[in-house]
């Protein structure tokens, strides 16, 4: 059957995701902003387009402007989103590491009731 989903989330080495978390979403924001700013800074196409292949190329440039910038969004949304995806997943290990630690607490003290 496979790897099952608690058995790969086990793999993660979730330490190092935690660390990394921060640049990427650093990186996502550094690209998004760089991004605008080559959009803001390029000048606006007022001459009327050449005919031919010139005009067929400049509006491809546009669009592959266009795509960039949406792909840029994109990878911005998905680096906030990893990073409160990371974070949560944090709480719910501590979470889940205080739960089996109060477990134990838990046997040894009904095993201590048990035996008296």
């Amino acid at each position: 059957m496979g790897l099952s989903w608690l058995s790969a989330i086990k793999l993660i080495p979730w330490g190092d995701v935690v660390q990394a978390t921060p640049g990427v979403v650093k990186g996502a924001r550094e690209l998004w902003s760089r991004t605008r700013r080559a959009k803001g800074d390029a000048p606006a196409h007022t001459v009327a387009p050449e005919p031919g292949d010139a005009a067929q190329l400049a509006l491809r440039v546009r669009q592959l402007e266009e795509e960039q910038l949406e792909a840029s969004q994109l990878i911005n949304a998905l680096a906030e989103q990893n990073a409160q995806l990371v974070a949560a997943m944090d709480k719910l290990r501590t979470r889940v590491r205080a739960l089996a630690a109060l477990g134990v607490l838990l046997a040894l003290g009904l095993g201590a009731l048990w035996l008296r």
